[in-house]
């Protein structure tokens, strides 16, 4: 909070704050002749082929991970464990959602979130509860999305895994459990584990 005093007009108080975590990164054990300090450490990934043949991918980030799986495909051709047939493909295949058309691309800030689906997002209006916001950014129509097209099961998968709702606002988060524990439970058979994630999102709270 202190810091980021120093960065805006007002200082913002505990109250301003609606979730607190910690992202971790993986990062690969230094050599003896590498510095110990995380500051001097690599954040690329690297590769790792034991005797038995075994291949190992370790550090890297979500960003790259096409890149580390071609790297590691690469690497397995390079040690004879696999036939290079053809040069890879991923450097250039869109993701699911992907839309070719720009024009057809909703605004961030545009209500209730829309832009996160991409070219999928006109399918998801088509789903029951497509008007009814549970909160900014968040239809039931979208949960029913997860369930159905995402393999959510649980409350966390929604609203930590596929929303982040965890991550911005804990408390609605909490509140929220219940009623998409509900549409989780029309859509699939399990249990979608209410108590758990309401007990999880008090840890994510601003303890006083």
């Amino acid at each position: 909070m202190s810091e980021s005093a120093k960065y805006l007009r007002r200082a913002p108080r505990r109250s301003d704050i609606k979730s607190v975590w910690v992202g971790l990164r993986p990062l690969v054990k230094p050599t003896e002749n590498e510095g110990s300090n995380t500051k001097e450490l690599s954040r690329e990934h690297t590769i790792l082929v034991s005797r038995s043949g075994m291949v190992t991918v370790t550090g890297g980030k979500w960003t790259t991970y096409r890149a580390m799986a071609e790297d590691v495909l690469d690497k397995c051709t390079q040690c004879d464990l696999l036939v290079k047939t053809r040069q890879g493909l991923t450097r250039n295949l869109r993701l699911l959602g992907a839309d070719s058309d720009m024009a057809t691309i909703r605004p961030i800030y545009e209500a209730p979130g829309w832009h996160s689906y991409g070219s999928e997002q006109d399918f998801i209006k088509t789903l029951p509860g497509a008007e009814q916001e549970l909160c900014p950014g968040l239809t039931q129509a979208m949960v029913r999305f997860a369930a159905r097209y995402e393999y959510a099961m649980t409350v966390e998968d929604v609203l930590a895994r596929r929303s982040r709702l965890l991550f911005l606002d804990a408390r609605l988060a909490g509140e929220l459990a219940v009623e998409v524990g509900c549409l989780l439970g029309e859509e699939t058979e399990n249990n979608p584990q209410v108590e758990n994630f309401k007990a999880l999102s008090v840890n994510y709270l601003l303890k006083s």
